[in-house]
């Protein structure tokens, strides 16, 4: 899963679409008889910001949410729909250019992306997540510097941001220095103890210095949170493998490609572990 963000501006009109939903419900336990078809526009965030946008067409933030929400449910289509009602409305609008670049990233259209970016951060400076995509994207493109410098201003901006730190060690995992790369988890970590993808990224950091005692306790450490974590189960079966625990990584390298028949690097692990 790429390590990107996108964003949801809360304004007046979800405030009040809420105090709507209260009174609706209210209504509803009182007569038990209002109609369904009212009562089912507000059973998901989706159709919540559709009926809204449904009575305020002009209105470029509830366009801007309802995209949102689509795109939080892989509707990304009709997401760029609304995306593209916002700034044609309010062509300032950075947040909704910024959208606009992730969906793009998200199809793999790297360059259209990073010009969406760089609009949104020059309407709207402090969007942390536009510099963490936009050093994302130079990060895909072997750009480790200029993706270094994307995370730094990311951070100035927002110090909390986990994702960053975790994207800051890639750079430094690439570049073969896993300490330095190491120090970013755990500083991701540390904004959230509950990050599996961390602990995982902490256990690889700890196989490239030879370590492999230590890595597997990181990637049993991210399994506990997060079983469905197929890197951290394929780490735990290298880990595993260079402790000569053969057919407990087997079973590691089993579990990962139950989880993504596609992981080519769980099976080869698996080929190894069954050829010793």
């Amino acid at each position: 899963r790429i390590p990107m963000d996108a964003l949801r501006d809360n304004g007046p009109a979800f405030r009040k679409a809420a105090a709507s939903t209260a009174v609706i419900l209210a209504i509803v336990l009182t007569l038990g008889a209002l109609t369904h078809s009212r009562n089912a526009v507000w059973t998901t965030t989706i159709s919540l910001w559709a009926d809204i946008a449904s009575k305020s067409p002009m209105k470029s933030r509830v366009h801007y949410n309802y995209a949102t929400s689509l795109s939080a449910a892989g509707k990304l289509n009709e997401a760029m729909e609304e995306n593209l009602k916002a700034v044609s409305i309010t062509p300032g609008y950075g947040k909704a250019h910024f959208n606009i670049g992730a969906i793009l990233h998200a199809w793999g259209r790297v360059d259209e992306a990073m010009e969406k970016y760089r609009l949104a951060l020059a309407l709207k400076p402090d969007i942390a997540e536009a510099r963490n995509n936009l050093g994302y994207a130079y990060y895909s493109k072997g750009m480790m510097d200029e993706a270094l410098e994307q995370y730094a201003l990311a951070l100035r901006i927002k110090p909390s941001h986990a994702k960053v730190y975790l994207n800051t060690g890639y750079v430094y995992r690439d570049k073969g220095m896993p300490d330095e790369a190491i120090r970013e988890y755990r500083k991701a970590l540390s904004i959230r103890p509950d990050y599996a993808a961390a602990h995982s990224d902490i256990g690889e950091a700890l196989l490239m210095k030879g370590s492999p005692e230590e890595a597997a306790a990181e990637f049993r450490a991210a399994i506990g949170i997060d079983p469905g974590l197929v890197k951290a189960h394929t780490g735990l079966g290298e880990a595993l493998l260079a402790l000569g625990m053969k057919r407990e990584a087997a079973s590691e390298f089993e579990a990962a490609i139950s989880l993504d028949a596609r992981d080519e690097r769980a099976a080869r692990g698996l080929a190894k572990a069954r050829a010793f």
